[in-house]
C-alpha cells in the first residue's frame, strides 16, 4: 500500500513541475502531504479497476476443466463423427 500512496503523492506534486533540486523535490512531497493529511481521503481498495477485472474473469470460458479458457465460446461440432470418415 505505501507504494500506492507513494505514486499519489509524486504525480500531486510533481505533474507538471520541473525541479532543480532535491531539496524542492523534498519541499514540494511534503507540502502535499501536510495537506493531504489535514483533510485526509480515505483510500479504499478495489473500484473501478478491480470491477472492470472481475467482469473479465467472470466473462471467460473454460476449457474441460483445465486451467485452459477462451475469450469466445468454442463452437462445438455436433455432425456425425467429428468429421471422420465413417464406415458402413
Amino acid at each position: 500500500m505505501a507504494e500506492s500512496l507513494q505514486r499519489i503523492l509524486k504525480r500531486r506534486a510533481l505533474d507538471g513541475q520541473h525541479p532543480e533540486s532535491t531539496d524542492q523535490i523534498i519541499a514540494w512531497l511534503e507540502a502535499v502531504a501536510t495537506h493531504w493529511n489535514a483533510a485526509p481521503t480515505p483510500f479504499a481498495w478495489g473500484g473501478k479497476r478491480a470491477k472492470r477485472r472481475q467482469r473479465q474473469w467472470e466473462r471467460r470460458h473454460h476449457l474441460g476443466g483445465s486451467g485452459a479458457f477462451t475469450r469466445t465460446p468454442l463452437s462445438r461440432h455436433k455432425g456425425p463423427g467429428y468429421g471422420h470418415a465413417q464406415a458402413k
